[in-house]
C-alpha cells in the first residue's frame, strides 16, 4: 500500500503549475516546485526513411521508486482523487520547460508531442493556460503538436472538435492518436483533419508477417495521406516491422527499436541523418 500523499503533493505542485496562468516573467518558482513530483520522459519520432529524429513524444512518469512512478498508475490515482486537471497542467509546464532546457527547440524542424485528454481540451481555461504557459517559456507553438487521447470522451463532448481548432488558429500541431483502435470513428477524422496520424501499436505487432494487419495499415497510412496528414506508426520493435510499414509508404516512426523513453533527448539507436527537416505539414 503506498502513501497517497505522494499524490495529494501534487494539490501544491498544481498551484504552482496554476500561477502561470497569471502573467509572469519567469516560471523559475513553478519549475521548482513540480519538478520533484513528475519527470518527463521523451521517445523520439523519427523519419522512415533515414531514421533522422523529426520529433519528440512527451511522457510523464511519477516519484522514482515508488508505486506512482508509472504513468497508467499515476493517471488513475489523479483520476480517483479528482486531481486529473491539476496533473495534466503539471505535465504539459513540465515537458515543455524541461525540454526547453535540453535545447529541443534549438534544433531546426523537430516538434515536441504533449499528449492531451478530450476533456481539457475542451475546457476553456486550459486553451488559456496553454497559450500563456508556450508564451512564458518561449516557445513556439508550431513547435508543439497536441496528441489527443481517449476516442471515447470526443463521442461524449459535441463540442469537442470546435475546442480543438481553437488551438490549431493559435499555431499548435494536432496528432490523432490509436488510429485503427481507439480512433475508429472516421467521422472525427474527417472533421479534425489532424496534421498527424498515429496508428496504433496492436495493429504494428507482426505487420511483416500478418496480411489482415499489413492491409490495414497500408489502408491506414493511405488515408492519412489523402487528408494531407504525416502518418507515423507506433510500437515498432523490429527491422522486420520497420521494413514492411517503409515499403508501405509510411512518414514516421516510433518504437523501442528506434528509441525507448528516457529523461534525455536521446538519439535514435539505429543510424541515421544528423539534422532532419520538419515534418511534412498539412495542405
Amino acid at each position: 500500500m503506498f502513501d497517497i500523499d505522494q499524490l495529494r503533493d501534487t494539490r501544491g505542485v498544481a498551484t504552482a503549475a496554476a500561477a502561470m496562468e497569471r502573467p509572469a516573467p519567469e516560471p523559475a518558482v513553478a519549475e521548482t516546485r513540480f519538478f520533484c513530483t513528475v519527470t518527463p520522459f521523451y521517445q523520439p519520432i523519427v523519419r522512415a526513411s533515414d531514421l533522422a529524429v523529426t520529433a519528440y513524444e512527451a511522457l510523464a512518469r511519477g516519484p522514482a521508486d515508488s508505486p506512482l512512478h508509472p504513468a497508467r498508475t499515476l493517471f488513475a490515482t489523479a483520476s480517483g482523487l479528482g486531481e486529473l486537471p491539476a496533473l495534466e497542467r503539471v505535465c504539459w509546464t513540465a515537458s515543455l520547460l524541461h525540454a526547453r532546457r535540453q535545447g529541443l527547440f534549438r534544433r531546426p524542424g523537430t516538434r515536441l508531442f504533449l499528449n492531451l485528454s478530450p476533456d481539457r481540451i475542451a475546457e476553456p481555461s486550459f486553451h488559456e493556460f496553454a497559450r500563456r504557459t508556450v508564451q512564458e517559456i518561449g516557445v513556439d507553438p508550431r513547435r508543439v503538436v497536441i496528441e489527443v487521447t481517449e476516442e471515447s470522451r470526443i463521442r461524449s463532448n459535441p463540442d469537442f472538435v470546435r475546442s480543438l481548432m481553437r488551438y490549431r488558429e493559435l499555431g499548435f500541431g494536432i496528432a490523432l492518436d490509436d488510429v485503427g483502435t481507439g480512433f475508429s470513428d472516421l467521422r472525427v477524422l474527417a472533421e479534425v483533419r489532424p496534421d498527424y496520424l498515429k496508428i496504433a501499436l496492436e495493429l504494428v505487432r507482426g505487420v511483416d508477417v500478418h496480411p489482415g494487419r499489413h492491409h490495414v495499415v497500408g489502408s491506414l497510412i493511405a488515408l492519412g495521406h489523402a487528408m494531407g496528414s504525416t502518418v507515423v506508426v507506433e510500437g515498432v520493435e523490429t527491422e522486420e516491422e520497420l521494413a514492411a510499414v517503409r515499403g508501405l509508404g509510411v512518414d514516421c516512426v516510433q518504437g523501442h527499436l528506434v528509441g525507448r523513453p528516457a529523461a534525455q533527448l536521446l538519439e535514435p539507436r539505429m543510424a541515421g541523418a544528423p539534422s532532419p527537416p520538419a515534418l511534412r505539414r498539412a495542405a
